[in-house]
């Protein structure tokens, strides 16, 4: 044994992560006995790892919060061999703070001032490469912040009072809030891992369970099977007492786990999950490679879901959910959830990314893979048609911003990582992808997806590997390099200019398309000079060039010749890629006329519901940048009178949602009417349960249109008295049951939303949820006052939810673009200059381009629009 010391490292990270990669773990051996009344945990760990490299130090992550005991490092040796130890145990701890030195056989490991969660192991004299083991004993505390190893619970059904339960949400790197480990991606390690809880309790894993044994005390232990080698972020357990029903399908023992007394939700859940690793089996050629699968749904769930491999957690409203209950696109949500996170066993767990600046390898993938996965599993309506709606769409929108980031994001402090977690990896991600299965066609496409899982499964791989795998089915590897480069190295996308040169001839001009807001970054430029590859597609009355005969634009301009003569054209077949088209006045009016004839004539088939909605979302595109006035797009989006498929319907709400968002209260009563007049022909409301997916569908998206035909609301549904009884009730009752209780009211009265505010967040439930939701459902009815309540409780926001959570960044940027004082935009702008957003920084970023975007379009747009909505007489009183 050898005398060490463990230092603390303020340390920034660097891109590739903070640890040696010469020193790599292959093994875990866990054990944690947790106390569910005072939410205590100790236990043991040792890590085996070898040593490729001379080492004069180790390196390993551990937040503040784990308390290592005792540290020792063996060599590693077979059973019949005698031990050979290192000098001795571990015995001291240096803190480079005032160069203190603190003696520690065992103690508490104390930390401060600590950037990147790193712990220095420094070794007396250097490691010879080989195999050893590092033994240690922990303590920590369960964590009420949903991450890490958390607490949770719910009340029984009935009465029957509140269950304790624990769980894990390990990504993307909080295992390091729990043990220490080497917490990064291409760290990939078997875990053994041995679980001590009450006896009324179940524990579940990633394995099955291969022993357990009912100790002394009563409590149990629980040993779960070896895991395969894999990343510490897809380590997971949850301990509960749920009823489960268990099936065989392909192979694979599946189970869906539930609270007692909702046993009939079990079996679809089941269902789809077999059928969806039955259709990956064979999609990817490869046999999903653990023994079961299980999904259980978590009460008090951030996301809607995880990819644990083997146990797949759920939020609660998912997994608990009926047919009857989920509604249009609740069940197009509900189907690509499932989808989605299935996929994953293969993208992501089977083969990681290296890094997490390659997210969107497996993100991106699950994104676009869950559709035609839900696809083939249901015959009810076409799931790529919502991917345009999906993913293409909110990639447009998420993208356009000059504060936006390329699909492969440089990271290089551990905060970063989290920020990604957004439209660009998962939408933007989606949608390249894609268009690569598009430009490669599908056969070819699968073939590369199937060699890239083989080549590395139970490894790690960079963006450059999928390349390679791509490059060895693709007709031209070097142009297939440069469009995905062109998409996924740099940020933003190409804007087209369409000119007719005469009626067989087209020239193409690119540029960069980014929306204008007044707003500078520091690093604006690009590694490809915005300059991109762009597969184009046309769809003109003579004929159309297919996905399958794209052409790639890989120049500035580019001039074309059709074989046939057109009187219009479109580009962009069926809107599958990822570029903006602007087109002259006489075709776009031309092909306005052939949208129009289509809809109310589908028979005719020279332009398909897709191409229809697409070219309209160009124009408003197009006014967005002000090449065409928005009036030229309110024009254009009148056929929708005649439109009977929803998709177009779906596609054009988002921009003229946003619209509304923008526009000034005195063009309130234009704008409904002018919604009428869109609805008047079409819309029915209906709430039968019995209805059809797709007539569902329509009448969701038409009853998101008549919101704007009712006034809003001006006064509040509670008045000060019914508000102070309620906010008196809550703060009585306890953590657990202020989960259940709803204190966020409809009210636009400042007053009243801050009381709301200030009330939750000193009167914390055991839903930590609530205080984001509180930002969310507030900040477009009195943003001021939800900004006065973040600014108030910043420090508590920060702790509960926010420096290190997924949904941050929306949720900040959902409050700052919706402020419409400059005062409050400049003050804001002040706030964090000083004030870490942590997580939230891209959304800070997003949302003041947003805020200053909105002063522009009042100031450059508006009066056009207004002109145009009285010119049509929409102002007159409704």
């Amino acid at each position: 044994m050898r005398s060490c010391l463990l230092l603390l490292l303020p340390i920034i990270s660097l891109q590739s992560g903070d640890l040696s990669p010469f020193i790599r773990p292959h093994r875990y051996d866990i054990l944690l006995d947790t106390d569910f009344d005072t939410w205590d945990y100790s236990g043991s760990l040792e890590i085996h790892f070898d040593v490729q490299k001379q080492a004069s130090e180790i390196r390993l992550h551990a937040r503040k919060t784990v308390n290592i005991a005792e540290l020792t490092i063996e060599h590693a040796v077979s059973v019949n061999q005698p031990l050979s130890f290192l000098k001795s145990k571990v015995a001291s701890l240096l803190h480079k703070s005032g160069k203190s030195v603190y003696k520690c056989k065992p103690c508490p490991l104390k930390r401060w001032n600590v950037a990147e969660d790193l712990i220095k192991i420094d070794l007396g004299s250097p490691l010879t490469p080989g195999r050893y083991i590092i033994k240690s004993s922990i303590t920590g505390k369960v964590s009420s912040k949903l991450t890490g190893y958390y607490r949770t619970g719910y009340n029984m059904v009935h009465g029957g009072g509140y269950v304790k339960m624990a769980s894990t949400h390990l990504s993307p790197d909080k295992a390091r809030t729990v043990f220490p480990c080497f917490d990064e991606p291409q760290f990939r390690a078997v875990f053994s891992l041995t679980l001590i809880h009450p006896n009324n309790l179940i524990a579940t894993s990633n394995m099955p369970i291969s022993k357990e044994t009912v100790l002394q005390d009563g409590r149990k232990t629980t040993k779960f099977a070896d895991t395969p080698g894999m990343s510490t972020y897809l380590l997971a357990w949850v301990q509960h007492n749920f009823i489960f029903e268990q099936r065989t399908m392909a192979g694979v023992r599946l189970r869906h786990y539930a609270r007692p007394g909702f046993r009939s939700v079990i079996p679809e859940k089941i269902e789809i999950v077999g059928k969806s690793v039955e259709y990956y089996n064979n999609f990817f050629n490869i046999p999903y490679p653990l023994p079961k699968l299980d999904t259980i749904g978590i009460p008090n769930y951030l996301v809607g879901g995880m990819e644990n491999w083997g146990l797949i957690t759920l939020s609660e409203d998912a997994a608990l959910s009926r047919p009857s209950q989920r509604f249009g696109t609740g069940e197009l949500s509900f189907r690509t959830l499932l989808t989605h996170e299935v996929s994953h066993m293969w993208f992501g767990n089977l083969v990681t990314m290296y890094w997490w600046d390659d997210l969107w390898l497996k993100e991106g993938m699950a994104s676009y893979l869950s559709y035609p996965c839900a696809d083939a599993l249901f015959d009810d309506v076409k799931m790529m048609d919502m991917f345009l709606n999906d993913n293409w769409l909110e990639a447009m929108f998420a993208d356009f911003t000059i504060t936006s980031h390329p699909v492969h994001m440089p990271i290089h402090v551990t905060s970063q990582i989290t920020q990604i977690f957004d439209h660009i990896t998962y939408r933007k991600g989606a949608t390249v992808l894609s268009m690569l299965k598009d430009v490669m066609g599908e056969s070819n496409f699968k073939a590369g997806m199937t060699d890239f899982l083989n080549t590395y499964k139970y490894s790690t791989a960079r963006y450059k590997d999928l390349l390679s795998s791509m490059a060895k089915f693709a007709s031209n590897g070097a142009e297939l390099k440069l469009f995905m480069d062109s998409y996924i190295l740099q940020k933003n996308y190409p804007l087209i200019k369409l000119e007719i040169v005469n009626d067989k001839k087209i020239r193409l001009a690119q540029s960069r398309y980014v929306r204008d807001s007044g707003m500078s970054v520091s690093n604006d430029t690009s590694p490809l000079n915005y300059m991109w590859h762009i597969p184009i597609t046309i769809v003109t009355d003579s004929g159309s060039y297919t996905a399958d005969k794209h052409i790639m634009m890989n120049e500035k301009v580019m001039e074309l010749t059709l074989p046939k003569a057109f009187k219009w054209i479109k580009l962009n077949s069926e809107g599958k890629h990822m570029y903006v088209t602007h087109y002259a006045d006489k075709n776009l009016e031309n092909t306005m006329k052939v949208v129009r004839e289509n809809a109310l004539n589908p028979s005719l088939n020279t332009m398909n519901h897709r191409d229809r909605g697409h070219f309209v979302c160009d124009i408003f595109n197009a006014a967005q940048v002000k090449l065409v006035p928005y009036s030229t797009a309110f024009e254009a989006a009148k056929y929708l009178r005649e439109e009977q498929h929803y998709l177009p319907w779906f596609l054009v709400y988002k921009y003229l949602r946003t619209i509304r968002s923008m526009i000034d209260e005195s063009l309130a009563n234009c704008y409904r009417k002018y919604i009428v007049y869109l609805l008047i022909p079409q819309y029915r409301e209906t709430k039968d349960a019995k209805s059809t997916l797709v007539e569902q569908l329509k009448n969701q998206i038409f009853t998101r249109y008549a919101r704007y035909i009712k006034s809003e609301r001006k006064s509040a549904v509670y008045n000060d008295e019914d508000l102070n009884e309620l906010i008196r009730k809550y703060k009585e009752a306890t953590p657990e049951k202020r989960a259940n209780m709803d204190l966020l009211v409809y009210t636009t009265n400042p007053k009243q939303i801050e009381k709301i505010g200030n009330t939750l967040l000193t009167h914390l439930s055991t839903s930590v949820s609530v205080i984001v939701q509180f930002i969310g459902y507030y900040s477009s009815k009195a943003p001021e006052a939800v900004w006065h309540v973040y600014r108030k409780y910043y420090n508590v926001y920060n702790d509960k939810y926010g420096l290190a959570q997924f949904e941050y960044a929306s949720t900040l940027k959902s409050m700052i673009k919706n402020q419409r004082s400059g005062k409050v935009i400049s003050e804001i702008e002040e706030f964090f200059k000083t004030h870490t957003a942590g997580a939230g920084h891209l959304g800070v970023l997003n949302g003041l381009e947003h805020a200053k975007f909105v002063t522009k379009f009042k100031h450059d747009s508006e009066p056009e629009l207004k002109s145009y909505l009285e010119r049509q007489s929409f102002c007159k009183d409704l």
